[in-house]
């Protein structure tokens, strides 16, 4: 396995990450702030974020389990990075 496979899965992990988390923070903020929400949206919303997800897990395993496993491991650190950063908002402190 080509070391620089890992880190283009790992990256391409964060960055999935990044963006299913935050999305899922967002869809949740909006369905809880809204009085009549979108069930259309919150599910298209939803179901694009799976579909994005299982698409980088579908690609990745075809080069084989390390790659799976490096953006396992991206997925990882992207929702550990956004926890903080909510844990922080929610605490009140201010995000640089």
């Amino acid at each position: 396995m080509n070391p620089m496979n890992l880190f283009l899965f790992g990256g391409l992990g964060l960055l999935v990450g990044l963006w299913h988390f935050g999305s899922l923070r967002w869809l949740s903020q909006r369905l809880v702030s809204t009085p009549r929400p979108r069930w259309g949206i919150a599910l298209a919303v939803q179901l694009l974020r799976i579909a994005v997800l299982v698409g980088a897990c579908w690609w990745a395993v075809r080069f084989g389990a390390w790659p799976l496993l490096a953006l396992a491991l991206g997925m990882v650190a992207a929702r550990v990075v956004l926890l903080r950063q909510a844990r922080r908002a929610e605490a009140g402190e201010v995000q640089p």
